[in-house]
């Protein structure tokens, strides 16, 4: 038996009583944007300042706010709806993908079919979403949008030489501000939170 002096243990109880206490405590490690995958259900309202008119104003179309849900799908695929299909104008279901962007965080691109009032088809919406996961439930973000308007008069899409629709959604946004039938319509805070099974 190895000899000891006496009372050598008692330095070590303070860490071993907070290793114990750590072993029963939740999980307190950092939240990673690699489990945001799931659906989402929450509202974006507009930045002040940094959309192309301020809702409410004479003609402006930039809804007060736009109720959203979508779909994180594991593998990088986006699926998102908002309660403009309800404005009078018809937009689709919005496509698109997603990937981690950081610990915490992620970004999406995702485009959608729009119509005018009338029922015309015009053209496309791209949205670039940014997102930090402040919560295992919550996600805080921005997104920004961009009309591509590539119809002519006639219903016909407007097509580059390769018979793609131009200008398409599907271009570096950076160029949209000297791309004719490009409108950066501005940016939206928004909140959404994880829909659980009940």
């Amino acid at each position: 038996m190895i000899d000891r002096p006496r009372g050598w243990l008692k330095p070590l109880v303070p860490a071993l009583a907070l290793l114990g206490a750590l072993a029963l405590a939740p999980d307190l490690h950092a939240l990673d944007a690699s489990d945001a995958a799931g659906a989402c259900f929450g509202r974006a309202v507009p930045i002040p300042g940094q959309t192309v008119c301020s809702p409410g104003d004479a003609g402006c179309e930039v809804p007060n706010d736009i109720v959203m849900a979508f779909t994180l799908v594991p593998g990088g695929a986006f699926v998102a709806v908002d309660s403009l299909v309800f404005s009078g104008a018809v937009r689709t279901t919005a496509q698109g993908q997603w990937e981690q962007s950081g610990p915490s965080g992620i970004k999406a691109t995702f485009t959608l079919l729009q119509s005018a009032p009338t029922g015309a088809f015009i053209g496309s919406f791209k949205n670039l979403l940014s997102a930090t996961l402040v919560s295992e439930d919550q996600l805080e973000g921005r997104i920004d949008a961009f009309l591509y308007t590539y119809v002519a008069p006639s219903g016909e899409a407007i097509v580059d030489a390769d018979g793609f629709p131009t200008p398409s959604p599907l271009g570096e946004p950076s160029s949209c501000i000297t791309t004719p039938g490009c409108n950066y319509l501005g940016a939206f805070s928004f909140i959404v939170r994880r829909v659980k099974v009940q």
